[in-house]
């Protein structure tokens, strides 16, 4: 059974307040999330240079949220960049987060929603966004199938990378490698039109409101 919710009725959206001096950053500590660094895990996806505050200061006061959260640089997710936190995290005062009550809405769930919502619809504050949910069940069978393809398009440069060092090691196949290659670039971009095409199948309405879809 599919019902219909706006977004903080299934997730609690909360609004970064801390502001850090040099002086709260420690070696150790809890990463502390400001809009720069959202861009730059956006890019990297890398903890290891993002300042972090001392996990003994109140939890209150740094905006800790916790990991699966979903974080936005703009209430108006149309002009927002989108990343969902791997660990406990602060957040800056210029970031908000989406932390979804997982016993109603899977993270990995709503963080595709939003990625097709973004694209897909003029109203994009996220205090107005209506997401349809299916039972828990579903919405983990949909999250795998697309984490899945997105874990191929995350990882796609190490991939062709690897695929294209190998005529150094076979001299004799070098132009059977290159064309695997070019194949494999192509396959890419297929990939990812897939992975749109699928976000639009699952999150358009009619599959979740076709009966015989969700058994």
């Amino acid at each position: 059974m599919v019902k219909q919710f706006f977004i903080e009725e299934v997730a609690k959206i909360q609004m970064g307040n801390s502001m850090m001096n040099d002086t709260s950053f420690a070696r150790e500590g809890t990463p502390f999330i400001t809009e720069k660094t959202l861009m730059k895990l956006i890019i990297e996806d890398d903890f290891s240079q993002v300042p972090r505050v001392d996990h003994t200061m109140d939890s209150l006061t740094m905006s800790q949220v916790p990991a699966k959260s979903i974080l936005l640089n703009k209430i108006n997710l149309k002009e927002s960049s989108i990343y969902q936190c791997k660990k406990a995290v602060c957040i800056g005062q210029d970031i908000i987060a989406i932390i979804p009550n997982e016993s109603i809405i899977v993270s990995d769930y709503l963080l595709h929603f939003l990625k097709w919502y973004q694209v897909n619809n003029n109203v994009c504050n996220v205090y107005h966004i209506m997401i349809e949910l299916p039972p828990i069940d579903i919405q983990l069978h949909i999250a795998q199938l697309l984490n899945a393809i997105q874990y191929l398009l995350v990882n796609k440069d190490s991939l062709v990378t690897a695929i294209e060092g190998l005529p150094q090691y076979f001299n004799d196949i070098s132009k059977q490698v290159k064309q695997h290659s070019n194949d494999i670039h192509y396959g890419f971009e297929q990939l990812q039109r897939q992975y749109i095409g699928m976000l639009h199948i699952f999150f358009n309405g009619d599959f979740l409101n076709d009966p015989f879809s969700v058994k």
